[in-house]
């Protein structure tokens, strides 16, 4: 179980050495957050698949129409129908964007009888935030989140005392040490938590650099 913005929110502050959030208030933390799952969702998203049936002649497909949330296709399959090899086959597709719904289209279309494995991405949400119901980050993730937000609300707070007060050299350096340090935890946890496997099909044979490859297929 992940946290809640109410427990991040007390992780953050805690953090900071400011657990009755005199400093670091709610109102900055939950900005802070924010940006955190915001650079989180960019480099480590969620994983989803769908299963669609073929319709015969046709080449566009909506993803949005079976989730909502989808952002970004990885991968268009044909499942196999071989039930003792259930081998899937990677489809050539085009993937784009229209009035921010998602959608593909095929090179070549399938029947009725084919069935379709889109696999894709959506982003992570936290329990509170932007009237999220549910957080989705992983629980042994969570420290990421809050290491990240910690650097965004220390740089917050700093941008918000400019115009007030003036700050010496010394108080700015310490507000951009303690940021950069947290902020350089928050990209470690980032980078080893986008190091994981993807589900794959048969290697994909299609030719990198080729959009063409299988044109005349």
């Amino acid at each position: 179980m992940s946290d809640s913005l109410t427990t991040l929110i007390g992780k953050v502050q805690n953090l900071l050495g400011d657990a009755t959030g005199t400093y670091f208030t709610t109102a900055i933390v939950t900005a802070a957050a924010r940006q955190a799952l915001s650079e989180f969702n960019t480099r480590v998203p969620q994983h989803a698949a769908v299963t669609i049936t073929g319709v015969n002649s046709q080449y566009e497909y909506e993803l949005t129409d079976q989730d909502a949330n989808s952002c970004e296709i990885i991968d268009v399959l044909l499942r196999g129908t071989d039930t003792a090899q259930d081998i899937n086959t990677s489809l050539t597709f085009d993937q784009y964007i229209e009035d921010e719904r998602v959608f593909f289209r095929l090179r070549l279309p399938v029947t009725t009888a084919d069935t379709l494995i889109v696999r894709y991405t959506i982003n992570h949400t936290i329990n509170g935030l932007d009237s999220q119901i549910e957080s989705t980050i992983r629980a042994e993730h969570d420290q990421i989140i809050v290491n990240g937000a910690a650097a965004w609300a220390i740089w917050t707070r700093g941008v918000a005392r400019v115009e007030t007060i003036n700050l010496s050299q010394d108080q700015s350096d310490n507000y951009r040490e303690m940021a950069t340090r947290l902020y350089e935890a928050f990209e470690k946890g980032m980078d080893s938590a986008a190091r994981r496997h993807s589900p794959v099909s048969e290697p994909d044979a299609r030719a990198w650099n080729d959009q063409y490859h299988y044109w005349d297929q």
